[in-house]
Formats: structure tokens, C-alpha cells, sequence
């Protein structure tokens, strides 16, 4: 873990996976709502944004990632601050390919969807 300074106070840094930037919107769906969120970054971890429209999305709630047109990803919310969400992956990206080929287009600069 790293720390750094900010304002007078210290933010401790506890990601584990690298993060690319992901300016793509998506969704998430829980019980019968459905949320539009344009994106910030994404990692194998999860992927944050700022809710578009109307509605809310408060830390632990478990949300269903729909990242372009591939089967959702089961997710919770880990941190909300006003409509900027970030949301951790709770299911083992090893059941999605797609999204794991997404993260690797990525990486490699390629075209997120071939």
C-alpha cells in the first residue's frame, strides 16, 4: 500500500489491480431499478463513474454490471460520494471472458470491442 498526502490528510492507496481508464456507460441493475453511470476507469477489481439521471446507488448495496452487451457481473458498491460510484466485482472475472478479453484489449491499447 502506498500513502500520499492531500490537503492535510493521508489517503492510503488499497488498490490491488491496475486501473485503465474506461469512458464507456454502462449500467447496473438491482431489484426492479436500473441505473445508467458513465464510466471512469475499470480494472479487474471493478469499475467506478457518475450516475446519470435520476437516482442513487448507497455503499453495500449489490448491483448487476451490465458492461456493454456481455452478461452482467454480480457487483456492491463500495464507496458513493454524491453521484461519483465505485463499484467492486464480487464475482470471479474468470466466469466472464469477455469482460477479462475487455481488460486485455485495453492494456494493449487495442479497440475495446473487436
Amino acid at each position: 500500500m502506498s500513502a500520499m498526502q492531500i490537503e492535510d490528510r493521508i489517503v492510503i492507496n488499497r488498490r490491488t489491480a491496475r486501473r485503465f481508464a474506461y469512458r464507456e456507460p454502462f449500467s447496473v441493475g438491482f431489484g426492479i431499478h436500473v441505473l445508467r453511470i458513465d464510466a471512469y476507469n475499470i480494472s479487474v477489481g471493478g469499475v467506478s463513474g457518475e450516475i446519470k439521471g435520476i437516482g442513487t446507488l448507497p455503499e453495500g448495496q449489490d448491483v448487476e454490471v451490465y458492461l456493454h452487451n456481455f452478461r452482467p457481473v454480480a457487483g456492491r458498491v463500495l464507496w458513493a460520494r454524491g453521484r461519483e460510484v465505485g463499484i467492486t466485482f464480487t464475482e470471479d472475472l474468470a466466469n466472464h471472458p469477455k469482460i477479462r478479453a475487455l481488460l486485455s484489449r485495453i492494456e494493449k491499447g487495442e479497440p475495446m470491442v473487436p
